[in-house]
């Protein structure tokens, strides 16, 4: 019993260390975000695409995450969106270290990357064990 007891503590515990909220680091009202990368990852049934994002440290991004499918999804990396700086208006969606679309809901983010090699998966129950992962390479 009581070790059945201390492994719901701990995985009680791992979970909320998971979760724990990306606080991100706003970008300056100087940032100019009008000639920035456009960006687009589509969405769909357990795929990514790209599934593989290459990004260059430092320059403006615009990322548009365009969910084509019927069904919800998220676009997950959240040591991604803790060292980039996010725009001001922007900062509430990512505040998680995820963003979160309906089917068939497109959202733009204004960032720019720190360099770095981060994980993306969606999280939606499933989803990436179906394939539904991949990776941003800033440099």
């Amino acid at each position: 019993m009581k070790a059945l007891l201390a492994l719901a503590s701990i995985t009680l515990l791992s979970a909320c260390a998971a979760t724990r909220p990306i606080e991100p680091h706003l970008a300056s009202t100087g940032t100019d975000f009008a000639d920035a990368q456009t960006v687009t990852v589509t969405l769909s049934n357990f795929r990514f695409t790209p599934q593989d994002i290459t990004l260059v440290a430092g320059k403006p991004v615009v990322l548009v995450l365009d969910d084509t499918a019927t069904g919800g999804h998220d676009f997950t990396a959240p040591e991604f969106f803790a060292a980039a700086t996010i725009a001001p208006q922007d900062a509430a969606l990512v505040a998680g270290g995820q963003i979160a679309l309906s089917g068939k809901q497109q959202v733009s983010i204004h960032l720019v990357p720190a360099a770095g090699d981060y994980k993306l998966v969606c999280t939606h129950f499933g989803h990436a064990a179906l394939g539904m992962t991949g990776s941003i390479k800033v440099h």
